[in-house]
């Protein structure tokens, strides 16, 4: 992911961001699909990003996803519409956005 989305609004899991694991995820996700590289290799590291993304949501507050979600937000809107890229950081942000969306203001975070 860009440095734009690297603000105060990004949110650790680790020493990664939630949204810099959604966006690695998402890229994985898309290698395998489109069958580049070694497929084996792209199926491995898309399951391990996967699971990394299950679990930084799971244990996630809502606050802690909407930060993510407004730090999407700030890379899609630093990149050139319409270009590539921001189709990515529009998926980013959307993904975001639908895992603040599901967790209702009254659910606690898994621990």
């Amino acid at each position: 992911m860009n440095d734009p989305a690297e603000t105060d609004s990004s949110v650790a899991v680790g020493s990664v961001s939630i949204e810099q694991i959604a966006a690695d995820w998402l890229a994985a996700e898309g290698d395998l699909a489109r069958g580049s590289g070694n497929p084996q290799q792209a199926e491995v590291t898309a399951r391990d990003l996967s699971a990394r993304y299950d679990e930084a949501i799971r244990t996630a507050s809502r606050e802690d996803l909407r930060l993510a979600w407004e730090a999407a937000r700030v890379l899609q809107a630093a990149t050139e519409m319409g270009s590539e890229e921001w189709a990515g950081a529009r998926r980013l942000s959307e993904l975001l956005r639908g895992e603040y969306l599901a967790l209702s203001p009254s659910e606690p975070a898994a621990s």
